[in-house]
């Protein structure tokens, strides 16, 4: 696919973005389509992992705080009746 593609520098070093961005440009539109919702889907992913943690986070505190009160003997009531009809 590439084989018969040249690409003319103008430099003689060339960092790995404009390789990387040459690369990008040779392809067809299908594949820069692939390539831009791939992208999107890792942000996506990236972004509720992200929300994952911070939840995980709010309950290790809750359960924490909660914890510490029963300890304490801040909390008189029996928590097992909370949820019996």
């Amino acid at each position: 696919m590439l084989s018969n593609t040249k690409i003319a520098l103008s430099q003689q070093e060339t960092s790995l973005v404009d390789v990387l961005w040459n690369l990008y440009i040779l392809q067809n539109d299908k594949v820069k389509e692939a390539f831009r919702m791939l992208l999107d889907t890792k942000e996506i992913s990236e972004s509720n992992d992200e929300i994952t943690k911070n939840q995980q986070k709010m309950v290790k505190e809750s359960f924490t705080r909660a914890y510490d009160e029963l300890v304490s003997g801040k909390v008189k009531h029996n928590a097992r009746n909370l949820f019996v009809d």
